[in-house]
């Protein structure tokens, strides 16, 4: 290695030291006596290549600076509209503001000093616009540097206390939009088309993912409506229900790109006609394309009493509830599971090793549990219940529900909880649309996935009628398809009359953390075998998805 190679190394790893212990400790909190000892170079040698600690700050800022045009150069971004890679450039600088938000800001601040490089980047980044036709020829551009530069420089340090970088860039680049409408020819927005995705469940991430960052056309732009700032593993709800699986375990961060609007709210209404998305704060959301995924909600099959007394699995807030109320049960309680399904078979399991000395009674209406499947594996989930003391209580009624009492073939049972896992329904705004539904009150739609009146709208996941039972599988299958159809319509292509089947690889199911059951085309897997692979499953998920 040549003396310069050398140097530069020595270089990178006092930075790369440095910067450790900025994110462990706080910049001020950090001494060079700590950098040294971390880089393993002596003092002297640290001092050759930073005369201050200011300095190795200094030297993080310019390679951010350095590296963040090549980040907006790329292809996705290249023709992008002003204000789409401002938002982008702004991403990249912020890249760690969630996890270190005061060492962002200090390292802002520390970019602010370089202004000679920033105002290369806002002259470029103008320049390019300008170009493209998408500002007025008569702008000066010198002056629009500043301009954006006083904003920007402004927006950051007036909302740098803001919990999420979402909320943080959202406040930024409203300042920027509502001064940039000044330069900005109408015609550049007017030809964006808008894609709203309600729903960031297992059908609308997919989607997402294969859009961004490179699958998008550059004249759509998308909006993403949900109610909380990540994508939640339903599937693994009945592990937070019973205190097994932490909070965070069970969220995925929404892809990060500068053409994806996230809007937080509850949705009260899609009006077809005027195609527009209503929120419950007032908000009114436009769209182009429509891709509805907003999932299911327990279905009480009119039971009295049901919906008041009982504990739901079926949100991410309503799972919270319930395992806070399942973790102050008295000890030696009684909980009772209504359903026997997948949910309540895996939450059944997992509460009785979380919680021992329960005694948990799990209701399920057929001859025996999970008969829709193979006899060979409902009977092993039987007996793994009866083996772990758990209450199987076959061909049961439950024809009222009280405040601590269920009824089953109307007589009481006393409980400490009740959780209702016996059937799902689409949600209320999917209900209240005015389309065909199938019996169960699922959307009719076409083989490419959209209504037969309107093939803007497509539905997707656990409010789609489709021939198999609702699945994370099937929701993401079905979403890939979606992503097909819409850059066939989206190019001017003719669309397939059909579309291949959606091939699902099987079920897998949970008996606490070491045994499980699964079905894999015609084999039925039981054991040790089907557990380690659903944790498989789950780690890959979660590892493909970016958390």
């Amino acid at each position: 290695m040549n003396e310069r190679a050398k140097k530069e190394q020595t270089k990178a790893r006092i930075e790369e030291a440095a910067l450790t212990l900025f994110r462990e400790k706080g910049y001020s909190r950090t001494t060079v006596q700590e950098i040294t000892k971390a880089a393993k170079v002596a003092k002297g040698t640290f001092f050759n290549y930073f005369p201050t600690k200011d300095s190795i700050m200094q030297s993080l800022a310019n390679d951010l600076l350095l590296a963040v045009m090549p980040h907006i150069k790329q292809t996705h971004l290249r023709n992008r509209p002003l204000s789409v890679r401002l938002r982008s450039y702004l991403q990249f600088i912020l890249t760690d503001y969630d996890r270190y938000p005061a060492l962002t800001i200090e390292m802002w601040n520390h970019v602010l000093k370089e202004q000679t490089l920033l105002f290369t980047h806002w002259n470029e980044l103008l320049q390019d616009a300008k170009s493209r036709g998408d500002i007025h020829t008569n702008a000066s551009i010198e002056t629009w540097s500043h301009i954006i530069h006083s904003l920007i420089s402004h927006g950051i340090q007036n909302f740098a206390s803001e919990p999420t970088k979402t909320r943080l860039l959202e406040n930024v680049m409203t300042l920027v939009e509502t001064s940039l409408e000044a330069i900005i020819e109408k015609r550049g927005h007017s030809f964006m088309k808008k894609l709203v995705i309600l729903g960031a469940g297992y059908g609308g991430m997919r989607i997402l993912q294969r859009l961004l960052p490179e699958g998008l056309p550059e004249d759509v732009e998308i909006t993403l409506i949900d109610r909380l700032p990540y994508h939640c593993l339903k599937t693994e709800y009945y592990a937070l229900a019973a205190g097994t699986a932490a909070d965070h375990h069970l969220r995925v961060s929404f892809p990060e790109d500068a053409r994806l609007q996230v809007k937080y709210g509850t949705i009260t209404n899609v009006n077809l006609d005027e195609k527009m998305v209503e929120l419950d704060n007032g908000d009114m959301v436009p769209y182009d394309k429509l891709i509805i995924g907003l999932g299911c909600e327990d279905k009480y099959h009119n039971v009295p009493g049901a919906a008041e007394y009982t504990h739901s699995i079926q949100t991410m807030d309503k799972t919270r509830r319930t395992y806070e109320t399942l973790n102050n049960v008295r000890p030696n309680g009684i909980v009772s599971i209504v359903g026997a399904g997948l949910s309540g078979v895996e939450l059944a399991s997992e509460l009785r090793e979380s919680r021992p000395d329960l005694t948990i009674k799990l209701f399920d209406r057929g001859e025996i549990i999970l008969s829709m499947f193979p006899r060979k594996l409902s009977t092993y989930v039987q007996n793994w219940f009866i083996d772990h003391g758990v209450d199987v209580i076959n061909k049961s009624n439950i024809t009222k529900v009280e405040e601590g009492i269920l009824y089953n073939h109307d007589e009481p049972i006393e409980c400490d909880a009740i959780i209702w896992t016996a059937g799902v329904q689409p949600v209320e705004v999917v209900r209240n649309l005015d389309v065909e539904k199938d019996k169960q009150g699922r959307v009719i739609l076409t083989p490419q996935h959209f209504l037969p009146t309107d093939e803007d709208v497509f539905v997707v996941g656990d409010c789609a009628s489709l021939p198999h039972a609702p699945s994370a599988q099937l929701a993401e299958g079905q979403a890939e398809q979606i992503v097909t159809i819409l850059k066939k319509q989206w190019d001017g292509e003719p669309l397939p009359e059909e579309l291949p089947q959606i091939k699902l690889k099987g079920v897998l199911g949970s008996l606490g953390k070491k045994h499980g059951f699964g079905l894999m085309g015609e084999r039925t897997l039981l054991g040790r075998v089907p557990r380690v692979l659903k944790s498989g499953v789950l780690w890959m998920y979660k590892y493909h998805s970016g958390s």
